[in-house]
This record gives C-alpha cells, structure tokens and sequence, in this order.
C-alpha cells in the first residue's frame, strides 16, 4: 500500500478498497492493511511501514479478526431480559429504550440510596477508561472498577508513588519499560511474558525477539519458564510469592559488592541508607531458604544484571498478582533498576514521553463526600491515585451481597467479563443476581452478560474510531499518537464504549458535558496542536523520546528524587521500604493446609491466540488451542499417576477445576499453572462451563489476603493438589463448522 491511510481501485468487476487500521485485537499497536471487496472485510495483512510491528501479525490478527467481524454469535442488538435472571430469556428493544430505561433505573437508584449505589465496571484497556470516569464522577459515584487493580496499575501506582510523581500522564508515561530497541545488552524476564501477551503501550513479540535474537545475557526469573522466554542463561524458578526477597537478594549483592550506580544513588536517590539497614535482613543464604534457589545462582544473576549494561527489566502480572505484598514486590523490582543505573537510559527502563493531551475525566466534578465513599479506598489508599482511581472489585462485590457499608444496587459493566475476569467467581455469580439492575455491553453473551438486565451490542476490531487516549504506544525513538482501530463497517446496531457512554449521559440529563464524539476528539488533540483529522490522516504522531530526564527535572516525588524510602508510602501508613511478606497461603504460613495441598497453584498465565477472556468462540484459535491444559513438571506428574492429556482436578479450598495435562520440565516441581480467562462459549448458558475451566473458580477474594496498599488480589502462589479425573461428558470446543474464509456469515448491515 503507498502513501496515505485508503485507497480504492476496480478489479474486474469488484470494487477493492484498502485502510490502514490499528489492531484491536489486544491494547492494539500493531499496523495492519484491511483489504475490503465490495463492502466486506476479505483480508487482514500486516503493514510493513509500521516501525512497531514490521508487518508482523500475531495469532489474533489476519483471519480471526475478520471471523470475530461477522460471527453469527455476535450481539447485533440491544436485549432486555424477560424471563428469570440467567434464564436466557430476551426481547430486542432499540437503543433509544434500552438508554432510557438504564437512565431511569440508575436515577432510581440514586434517589433512594444515593449515587454511590450505583457502580461502573470496566475491562482492560481498551480506551474506555476516561469517558467512563466522567460519567460516574458527573453522576456523582466514585465506584469505578477495573481488573487494573492487579494487572498493570500496581506498575502505575508503584512508578507514581517512587518516581513519576506529579509528572504521570504529564510529561511522562505511566511506567518505566523496557526499551527493546536501544539494544539492551542483558534481559530480565521477572514473571512477564511479552511475546505472548504484550503490554500496555508496549508492543512485545516483534521488538523483543529482535532484541532476544541478538543472543546477549537473558536471565529468567518465574517457576515456569515459559517457551517465549527464549534459551534463559539463568533460570530462577523461585517459590512463588517470593520476588520481593529475590530482589532484596539482589541489592544486597550490589550493594555488599558496590556494584551498584553511586553517582545515581548519591545525586537521585533518597532512603539508600535506609535501605542498606533492610539489606541486612537478607543475606543470601536466607533468601535461598525463602525463594527455593541457589544461593550461587542468585549472587550470579544479581552480577550480571548490575554489571552487564545497559540492562531492562521485562515485568509484569508476576508481581502485579501476588497479593499481600504485591506494591512492595513490584516496587522492589523498579528499585533494582535505579540501583543499577537502568533507569530511563537507552536499553534500560525507560519513561516514555506522555502526549500533550485534554484528558476528559472531570474529576473535580466528584464531590468530595462523594470521592471517600470510594469502596476500598480507606483501607488500600493507593487506589485513590489519579489518573485512574478505581474501587475495589472484591470490596464491591461483598457489598453487593451484604449491603455494608452501604447498598450497591445499580451495576454498569463496559467490555468486561467480570465473572471470568476477578477472582473466587461463584461469589461474584452470586453477587450480581442479587443487583436490582445489571447491564453489560459487549461483544457476544458471556457468563457475565447472561445474568444482566439489559445486554448492549459493543464495537470491535474494524468497528471503531477514536484517538486513543490510553496506553499510548511505545514505538522506536518516541511514544506513537495514534487512533483506535478504523471505522470500515458498520454492522448491525452495535456501538462503540465512547458512543454508549456519551448517549448515556445524555439521557441523564448532561447533554451539556457529552458532546459529539467527534467534539470530545478534538479537544483531547488540542495540546498537541493537531486537529482530529490531521490525526486520522496520518499512521500516527510521534512524540519524541528524552533519556535521563531526572538530570533536567529531577523525579516527581515529594522530595524530588527517586523514593527508596517512600514519604509517601510512610504519610500512607505503610512501610516504607521493600520487605517480604509470607504469602497468606502457604507451606510456611499455613504448613497444615500444606499438607493437604502440597502444590503451588500460579493462576493468570497467558495465551497468545487468546486476550484475556475473548476469541473463545472463534474457530481459528480454537483450533490453536482448544481448552484449557494445566502445566505440571514431568517427574510430578508421574508420581501423581498423570501422562500428558490425562484430565485431572486441580482443587483449592475455594474449588475445583478440570483440565487435560500438559507436563514438561520447565517449571518447578512444587508449582503448578493454570492459563487465564477461559470459559466455553459452546456449553449452556448461564455457566458456560465456568466451573469446569475457569481459573477464578480457585482464586482468593478475601479483602484481608489482598495487598496493603493496592488491595491487588493474590492469583498466585495459592496451595492446591492435583488428581486424575475422568473426561468431561461434553466434548469440548465442539464449535460450529468453519466458514469459508472466515466471512459472510454474517452479512454487512
């Protein structure tokens, strides 16, 4: 394709047109070519002019996204429910009732028990963040979940709190990743797997094999090393739940060794002697005994990372899940770089620039009696953080049920599947049958949208235009403005998140604050100085990178340099340096429960033809992966009786589920992983197999087990044990046959 983002020409008698567009079909960053032949979608290529992606596509792209476009399961029309809740009982109603009667419920529930009662629920980034916050903050609610709380944002929060400070979202990006194209000359992957799920803004299977194939130092740190980690010249299996004293070990051997960068930590740091005082505690044999490592490898690992530069750290949901100390492991892995001088220099992680940008949250709209209602908020302070500012999921959910400390009746959830998405999901089924009004918009009926009220068609892939205003994309040489998606068809009724929201608000009465969609695009891009239309004419607008940005700004914190100790974690109430914390299950905490479940269970381990719980109706990445397996270490497998593909339970105290096994070596022997989102669209309704292969069925809800500060859920290092189980009586992935090319079985509205 040459210049330009469309162009449009005849061949043979076929009118064939060509759009550039931004996969969607994850965050979204990759270039592609959308081929169209008389107004249908035939062909999804890669666009080897994006510098991102080079004309790679993933397994999500090319021929799932044209067959997710035109499945004959997808939601077409507003439902409203008529029978029993989870009946599957519905009429098709216009969009136009479907507002009003939402609009008239949610004021109902405001009247009679304030706006608080009324909460929005939100999925992962899929750039509904901020109009969804100006509603609730215009409606006056500050009860805004999102899965956010253990995936990502405790990267936010912790980066914020340490070192961004007053400049997030500012003039500086959110999180410190890695720089994959500065040629980083060691690769930590601790608990992350960028190759397969890709990041927020970062897009990892492209730029981080290229920088793997360069062979220079790889250091794995995860009980399971997944095949994407790449050849690993150290493997770290550490117990899971342990990475704050990995790391601690970690600075202990820079600091005994004085690897560590002096001029940075003498000029930036504040809190390093308070450091050196906790570093005491951890001498290496110790944190051997904790992690389940070699003392040896451990020291090894540390050397190199402090001595082989420049380094990155690739992080993740490997910390961001753990829990109790999930803020201060997660915090402990962006102390390291600082440490060792990786911090925002080429090849280390890096704070990419922010784009000059109106963001549309309104968050002085939210009165402040209102904003400390926020469920959670008391307790885990750092959810109160803007930009975001979410409530607690788990908080919410025991509220539904128990109506303390104040009833939550009114539910409004945008592109998420809660039921899959958070954790201890029979509570959470249970909790939403009891709401007065429920209403789900997505993409097609989900466990989640078969116990709603009202269900809403949403937009997807190829079905949208927006400019993104979320998880800007880390490109080569600077950060990437650019827009969501591309509007090419039109099909049915559906809408997109921004659309719905802004009808909603309208039918609330605040025709005033939601303006035109386009309206709302052009104010945001006004910092920038470009118009709407500039943007979309273009592949995107790069914002240049700056390195070392501290040498001219000094860091955003309190003090103005980077928070070892944190004045802020200490002004929270919490501690103010990094230290392990024993997980709240586990062999050393609860050895009796040990006994009876004498396993490790990691939930939350991604797929790559999978983003988080979509594609499972899609038949071409069926076929790549058509249920669930559970990993296992060979030699456990086999004094446990179970060959590859035997089905077996997985139990927690909280459930049980059934999987096929897949055994192999890497991963360590106590420590067992089940893979994220799943449930089977193929199965009835209004389960859908949930308690047969989702991972949250096994999963910690209790407020008290979740991490001080965030209040992240602990979706891994939980006890479980494993047993041989007879095949499941439905056949899985028992899908409806193929359709050729993946199209038309839906026709263009």
């Amino acid at each position: 394709m040459g210049p330009g983002t469309y162009e449009a020409e005849r061949v043979g008698g076929d009118f064939v047109e060509r759009f550039k567009a931004i996969c969607r079909m994850c965050h979204g960053g990759c270039g592609t070519v959308v081929e169209k032949v008389n107004g249908t979608v035939r062909r999804v290529l890669g666009d080897f002019s994006n510098p991102v992606n080079e004309g790679l596509l993933c397994s999500k792209a090319g021929t799932p996204s044209i067959e997710q476009l035109y499945h004959p399961d997808r939601l077409d029309r507003p439902l409203i429910r008529t029978g029993e809740r989870g009946a599957g009982e519905w009429r098709e109603a216009s969009w136009d009732e479907a507002l009003t009667l939402i609009a008239e419920k949610m004021q109902e529930t405001k009247a009679r028990y304030g706006a608080e009662a009324v909460a929005f629920g939100r999925g992962t980034g899929v750039n509904n963040t901020h109009i969804v916050s100006r509603l609730a903050n215009l409606f006056g609610t500050p009860n805004v979940i999102s899965i956010g709380y253990f995936c990502y944002g405790p990267r936010v929060a912790v980066c914020k709190v340490t070192a961004a400070g007053k400049y997030t979202g500012k003039s500086w990006d959110t999180v410190a990743v890695p720089d994959f194209y500065s040629d980083p000359q060691c690769i930590v992957e601790w608990g992350s797997q960028k190759r397969t799920s890709n990041d927020h803004g970062l897009i990892g299977h492209k730029p981080m094999t290229n920088a793997l194939k360069k062979e220079h130092v790889n250091i794995v740190v995860d009980p399971r090393k997944p095949a994407s980690a790449g050849r690993g010249d150290i493997w770290l299996p550490l117990r899971p739940g342990t990475d704050a004293a990995m790391a601690l070990g970690w600075m202990r051997v820079m600091v005994d060794e004085g690897l560590y960068d002096k001029e940075f930590v003498e000029t930036y740091c504040h809190g390093f002697e308070e450091l050196c005082e906790r570093l005491e505690q951890y001498p290496l044999d110790r944190v051997a005994e904790i992690t389940w490592c070699d003392a040896e490898e451990i020291a090894r690992a540390a050397r190199i990372y402090a001595t082989t530069k420049p380094g990155c750290i690739v992080w993740g949901n490997g910390t961001d899940q753990l829990g109790n100390n999930t803020f201060q492991a997660t915090r402990s892995l962006l102390i390291l770089m600082a440490l060792s001088g990786n911090l925002d220099v080429p090849g280390g992680n890096v704070f990419w620039p922010a784009p000059k940008l109106d963001y549309p949250e309104l968050w002085d709209k939210l009165p402040p009696e209102q904003d400390a209602k926020r469920l959670g908020g008391d307790r885990f302070k750092a959810l109160n953080l803007t930009p975001y500012a979410y409530a607690h999921p788990p908080s919410l959910f025991r509220t539904m049920l128990t109506d303390e400390p104040y009833p939550v009746k009114t539910f409004i959830v945008v592109g998420n599947n809660t039921v899959t998405c958070f954790p201890n999901s029979g509570m959470i089924i249970e909790a939403l049958k009891r709401l007065d009004f429920f209403v789900v918009q997505d993409l097609f009926m989900t466990p989640t949208a078969a116990l709603a009220d009202v269900v809403l068609p949403a937009a997807g892939n190829l079905e949208r235009d927006e400019p993104r205003l979320h998880l800007h994309i880390k490109g080569p040489g600077g950060t990437f403005m650019d827009s969501v998606s591309q509007k090419v068809v039109d099909i049915g009724e559906r809408k997109s998140d921004w659309e719905f929201v802004i009808e909603l608000g309208r039918k609330l009465g605040l025709e005033e604050y939601f303006p035109s969609l386009d309206v709302f695009a052009e104010n945001a891009l006004k910092p920038m100085g470009i118009t709407w239309d500039e943007l979309k004419s273009q592949d995107y607008v790069k914002v240049p990178i700056e390195f070392r940005k501290y040498e001219r700004m000094g860091f955003g914190t309190p003090t103005g340099k980077f928070e070892i100790y944190s004045t802020i974690m200490e002004e929270w109430g919490y501690d103010p340096l990094p230290d392990h914390v024993e997980p709240p299950e586990s062999p050393v905490s609860t050895p009796e429960r040990y006994e009876e479940y004498p396993l490790i269970l990691n939930t939350g381990a991604k797929q790559p033809m999978y983003w988080h719980s979509q594609g499972r109706q899609l038949r071409s990445l069926r076929r790549l992966s058509p249920e669930p397996l559970v990993e296992i270490n060979d030699e456990t497998a086999r004094e446990l009786g179970i060959e590859r593909g035997d089905y077996c339970w997985i139990e927690t105290v909280r459930g049980r589920l059934r999987m096929k096994a897949n055994p192999h070596k890497r991963t360590h022997p106590r420590v067992v992983s089940v893979p994220h989102g799943w449930w089977l669209p193929e199965a009835p309704a209004p389960e859908y197999g949930v308690f047969e292969v989702c991972s949250n069925v096994l999963t910690d809800d209790d407020p008290d087990n979740c991490d001080v500060a965030l209040g992240s859920s602990p979706l891994k290092g939980l006890l479980c044990r494993v047993y041989k189980a007879d095949p499941p009586e439905m056949k899985r992935a028992n899908l409806p046959d193929e359709v050729p090319e993946a199209v038309a079985a839906k026709e263009p509205a």
